[in-house]
């Protein structure tokens, strides 16, 4: 079993691979590292949807502020030497637990919380980083309900708004860039509706096949394969009103008037999908 073909191998074989890696290769070059730092996969391993493609991601936590210019030096060099390597490894910037922490406080990095809410732990000498995992809670009713209802309002208003206009000018380009960035709202609506966190563009369609989403796949390729931009606004029409419904069954939006939605604004927006 290597690093270099970590994909055919369970999320609990990577974690016991990456570990003798790291002990093996980083510990025995930069000793110094090794009681100070807390490692934790993060990105395609905990959530499963990783190929051969995919890399390792992994978060580098840390206590001490004294200690930041150190690691991060010290961490600059390993990065160069497993790119000298050529290893599937995406090591990211170290950071303090107290800055973990405080991006958890709130509900706006909904990045943080998806990430940190799965990822496996690799290394954490002092338990600092599990002590901070088993805090880490779902969204309040309230707040869920306002995320959502943000992420419907805005796929309508990118619709009305722009959309619209861009296809009265002819504006493919605009058209295919406005179409998609509706499919991402709407699709993350309908991923939040299952208790998942809000996923990047290259998780949603796999997100959404894992929760059984079938029609809003199919007609997300249906809407790929078009070209005319007439077509195009049709289609976009009939997603935005395949998600009002599922979202008027799940209870957190009612029927309401298009101005309702273009007008709304809601406090709480979900993280990545401006």
């Amino acid at each position: 079993m290597t690093l270099e073909n970590f994909y055919k191998h369970s999320q609990e074989e990577i974690v016991h691979l990456f570990r003798d890696f790291i002990e093996k290769d980083c510990f025995s070059q930069y000793p110094e590292l090794k009681d100070k730092l807390s490692l934790v996969l993060t990105g395609s391993v905990p959530s499963n949807h990783y190929d051969r493609y995919s890399d390792i991601d992994c978060d580098l936590l840390f206590e001490n502020e004294s200690d930041r210019v150190m690691i991060k030096e010290v961490v600059k060099k390993y990065k160069m030497s497993l790119r000298e390597q050529k290893l599937p490894i995406q090591l990211h910037s170290p950071m303090t637990f107290s800055e973990l922490e405080n991006s958890l406080t709130d509900w706006d990095h909904d990045s943080a919380l998806r990430e940190h809410a799965a990822a496996l732990v690799v290394l954490d000498p002092h338990d600092r980083y599990k002590t901070i995992q088993s805090k880490i809670k779902w969204y309040p009713s309230e707040v869920l309900q306002e995320k959502i209802q943000w992420l419907f309002a805005e796929s309508v208003f990118v619709f009305e708004d722009r959309l619209v206009v861009a296809v009265e000018r002819k504006n493919n380009l605009y058209v295919r860039s406005l179409s998609l960035q509706i499919v991402k709202l709407l699709a993350n609506a309908l991923i939040m509706i299952n208790d998942r966190y809000p996923v990047f563009e290259k998780h949603i369609y796999p997100s959404l096949r894992d929760l059984g989403e079938n029609e809003f796949c199919t007609q997300i390729d249906l809407l790929l394969n078009m070209t005319e931009t007439h077509e195009i606004q049709r289609s976009i029409t009939d997603i935005i009103d395949t998600v009002e419904q599922r979202l008027i069954k799940a209870g957190f939006i009612e029927k309401q008037l298009r101005e309702h939605w273009t007008q709304l604004r809601p406090k709480f927006q979900v993280e990545g999908c401006v």
